[in-house]
This record gives C-alpha cells, structure tokens and sequence, in this order.
C-alpha cells in the first residue's frame, strides 16, 4: 500500500501583516482548515509541519489551543512538527506549555532523531536552534534500512545571511542518506532538482509580504511506494502577490502614468482581484514629477498596489553641468555626490530627488511624494 504524506510549512499563524493585518491574519487561520480538510480528503497517513507555523513573538495562549483542536479533528492522521525561526522550541514557548492531542509529535532537540512511521519508513526531525549558530549535514549518515525522509526547518546552504538555521542542499541530502527532505523557511515553493527532487520547500501557504511572487504557495504531497517517492506540489492560496514594472518615460501627467499602470494590471488580471497584493515599480524619464497621491485616486483597481520609484532623469546632466548658471551648479554638486554612492538602490533616489529640483527651477508644480 502506499504511504502519503502532506507536507507544509511557514504558515506563520499570527503573524504581523502591515496590510489588512487582521483579514490576512484571519486568511492564514482558514488556510490551515483548507489544509486539513485536503489531508483527510486525500486520506493521507501523516501531515508534516516543517516550522513557523506559527510566529512566537506576537501569538497569544489561543492561537495554540486553535491548533491543538485543529490537530486532534485531524486524528487518526497523524502530525509531526519540526518548529522553525519564529516558532522555535523553547522551555516558555507555546510548543512546551501546550498539552497537544495524542496524534501530534513534535521535535523538541537541535539533533536530528529518527522515528519509524511504518515498517521501513523513517523519519528524522529536529528543532531549529534558536540563535546558536547554524549547522549543515555534514559528517551525518543515516543508519537505517528503508525509506529515510529528512524533516526540517532549513536554508538552502546556496543563500547567504541564514547563520543561525540548518543549511541544506540536494547533495548534502543524499550523500547523508536521504531519499527526500521536507523543508521550511524558503516562502516560495520549489523543487530540487526539478527533475528527481530530493530539497521539497513547499512554500508558504499564503503570500505574507508583496515581495512573494516567485515560486508559488503549496503544500506537498509525498506519496511512497515500493521505495519510490513521487512528489506534487499542491496550490492552496488564495491570496497571491504580484510585481510589475511600468516604464513612464515621455508621461506628460499623471492621466497619462495611471493610464499605464491600469493597462499593466489588467494584463496581469489584477484590477479586479481585491486578494492580490500588488507591488508596481515606476521606471523611466517621464515629463513630470509623479504625484503619488493622485496616482492613486485615478487608479481605482480592487488589488491592494503599493508603489516603488525607480526613475532616471530626462535631463542631459553632462550638458546641465557645463552651464555656468544656479541649474549647473546645482547638477555638479548632484555629480560629485552620485561619484561618492556605490549603492544601485541609494543612486536612483539621488537622481530621482535631482529631477525634482531641476523641475521646481524650471517653475513646474512639484508635489511632495515618496522616494523609494
């Protein structure tokens, strides 16, 4: 017979959401019931929880007495967590003061333990180490006969800045004797390599930030049979986060850039969808100063848009700067201050900021508005 597992992970109950905090917050709670109801639709024999299922800093004693009823409807499936970053497995955290229904397992150490999910099926968890240095998988070879599954809250050892997390990759999880590995932490759902997957991140369930466009938000479904595991990755969100980018050049209003930006979201389908978060990206030399606050009266869409300014400027500046006049002057200085910024991000604002004042100079209106 086979064995089926549904995997997810970074839920991240609770969470602080800037955008509509409590609808969003609320939309991650009814995730989780969509989740559960799949697993018993599915009939599947274990649910795995790779971390951050819920966020430590802001959940309350309820949202874990939310989870333990969640859990024991789910019985006879059974459940095993492997807490994360932001849920991590602590003597005062809601995992170690909670009584949990019979069918939950959590993983309490920083070491990897194995337990027997049925004859010749292991799987090996462990707690993510709260701010204890990371660790990898080397020197680590498993000593069991059958089927080995990895299960862990983990950054792809190929990313930079995660010190403090498990750091894996597909070559680290085979040369220590795993067939698959049920990860967390990556909010887009990927598989690795794409073609025979050993790293499974399904991805967070729901979108959290308007950064989280790539990949896609699943769960796992892991199905094991004559030593062979097959993997698909299911999408459960209804929210989703979009980025666009609109280039104004030659925009001479701001009639003109919400023109733009409105074809741009009705070709992604999203002026309609109040679930979309949306980041758009200004780009361009455009003939005015964009005036955010109109922007956003005259795009009337139902997605949430939030915009980010990446302009040039329309000015010839090698030929400003050779005026002798309050303009040049003004350019040279701009100049010798652009000559000093390494940063990509920091030198677009310095030109965007320069564009404002040459066009106050040159009498047009200039509104005040954001610098991203």
């Amino acid at each position: 017979m086979p064995f089926q597992i549904l995997h997810l992970s970074d839920l991240h109950l609770d969470a602080a959401l800037p955008a509509l905090g409590p609808q969003r917050r609320a939309d991650l709670r009814a995730a989780l019931g969509r989740i559960l109801a799949l697993a018993r639709e599915r009939k599947v024999d274990a649910v795995t929880v790779a971390g951050d299922l819920y966020e430590q800093a802001y959940a309350l004693p309820e949202i874990a007495d939310f989870l333990a009823q969640q859990f024991a409807r789910l019985a006879p499936i059974r459940v095993f967590i492997a807490p994360g970053e932001r849920d991590p497995y602590t003597h005062d955290s809601l995992y170690a003061l909670t009584r949990w229904p019979e069918n939950v397992t959590l993983f309490t150490q920083g070491r990897l333990t194995p337990l027997e999910l049925a004859p010749g099926i292991f799987l090996w968890g462990a707690a993510c180490p709260p701010a204890r240095g990371g660790r990898d998988l080397a020197g680590l070879r498993v000593d069991r006969a059958g089927v080995n599954l990895l299960l862990l809250h983990a950054a792809d050892s190929a990313v930079p800045g995660d010190e403090a997390l498990f750091t894996v990759d597909a070559a680290a999880v085979r040369a220590a004797g795993f067939d698959l590995a049920l990860l967390g932490h990556q909010h887009g759902g990927r598989r690795s390599p794409e073609d025979a997957p050993v790293c499974i991140y399904p991805g967070s369930p729901e979108p959290l930030g308007l950064a989280e466009d790539a990949g896609g938000h699943h769960v796992a479904l892991v199905t094991l049979h004559a030593g062979a595991c097959a993997v698909d990755l299911l999408p459960v969100n209804r929210w989703r986060a979009l980025a666009l980018t609109v280039d104004l050049t030659a925009c001479a209003d701001v009639a003109e850039i919400a023109a733009r930006v409105c074809a741009a979201l009705r070709a992604a389908q999203a002026d309609a969808d109040a679930r979309t978060l949306c980041t758009v990206t200004l780009t361009g030399a455009p003939d005015c100063a964009p005036d955010l606050a109109a922007l956003r009266e005259q795009v009337d869409v139902q997605a949430r848009v939030r915009y980010e300014l990446r302009l040039t400027s329309p000015y010839g500046l090698e030929r400003l700067a050779q005026e002798q006049t309050v303009r040049g002057l003004l350019v040279r200085r701009f100049q010798a201050r652009l000559d000093r910024i390494t940063s990509a991000d920091e030198r677009r604002r310095a030109l965007t900021a320069l564009t404002l004042a040459l066009q106050a100079l040159e009498g047009k209106q200039v509104q005040p508005y954001e610098i991203a």
